[in-house]
């Protein structure tokens, strides 16, 4: 990937600016690429009080009978994207950083091969819900027992996570760094490094800042929330990801479109540089 296009954004992720010979007016995420340009006062301390603010609900995936309509539209993205990782190989021991009410550690706990499933949030009542989420699938028939015996859900930042819980086959950190103010990203992403094995793999997803346009217009789109402080595209990402990783997988949230124009960019990553 090459980048053709530079778009300088504001905190919240919208363009205020491109560089002065800059022309092409149709913006692809597979070559353009966001920089935030507005610095304002922020940091992982004031995060973790901004994260208990807000809770996603993804759990919604597992009981949609009571979601209205208007939620509905969203959440068909939603169950796409975990129906996706669902499916990818993890290998039997992983770590999920930032893991919220644990709805993605439920899916990949279903794989076979898993043997144990470490969940990580800064949030102790994402923990708590995710606990109970747990049980009350086990007690509706959803999962079995012996499933969520693989999942652990613990209140850690990654990183003051101990080093005793050793290494991990594969790290995912879905929907996680677009919280991150750009400066903080790289501090967190080092700690989740030196926890995926020599082998390992890690996993990320985050909202593409330029999906397909259908996305914007049906009101899909991701990327465009409060909380959310750091912005990607698909060159974007793909340039950080391959300097710590020999490949870099994207794979579209639909088999039908790109991984650039979908609503998430969604990757595997394996072959530790370092």
């Amino acid at each position: 990937m090459n980048i053709k296009q530079v778009f300088f954004l504001d905190r919240r992720g919208e363009i205020v600016g491109t560089p002065e010979k800059q022309t092409k007016k149709v913006i692809n995420s597979s070559v353009a690429f966001p920089i935030v340009v507005e610095y304002y006062d922020w940091d992982l301390d004031k995060q973790a009080k901004s994260a208990e603010q807000y809770k996603d609900q993804i759990k919604r995936v597992f009981y949609q009978e009571g979601v209205d309509d208007a939620v509905k539209v969203m959440l068909q993205d939603d169950v796409a994207r975990l129906n996706l990782v669902q499916k990818l190989d993890y290998g039997s021991r992983i770590l999920e950083v930032g893991s919220s009410d644990g709805s993605v550690s439920v899916k990949i706990a279903a794989q076979k091969k898993v043997r144990e499933i470490l969940a990580i949030d800064i949030r102790q009542s994402a923990i708590s819900d995710g606990k109970k989420l747990v049980q009350d699938l086990v007690k509706d028939g959803e999962i079995s027992a012996s499933v969520a015996q693989k999942i652990s859900l613990k209140k850690y930042a990654i990183q003051d996570l101990p080093g005793r819980y050793g290494t991990f086959d594969s790290v995912c950190a879905y929907e996680v760094f677009e919280h991150l103010a750009p400066w903080d990203m790289m501090p967190v992403f080092e700690h989740i490094y030196k926890f995926i094995k020599p082998k390992g793999k890690f996993f990320i997803s985050v909202p593409n800042r330029f999906p397909d346009s259908k996305y914007e217009k049906q009101g899909r789109s991701r990327w465009r929330w409060f909380d959310h402080r750091n912005f990607f595209s698909q060159v974007s990402l793909n340039l950080f990801l391959m300097s710590f990783f020999k490949k870099v997988t994207f794979y579209p949230l639909y088999p039908h479109e790109k991984a650039g124009d979908s609503l998430y960019l969604i990757c595997e990553c394996y072959g530790k540089r370092f």
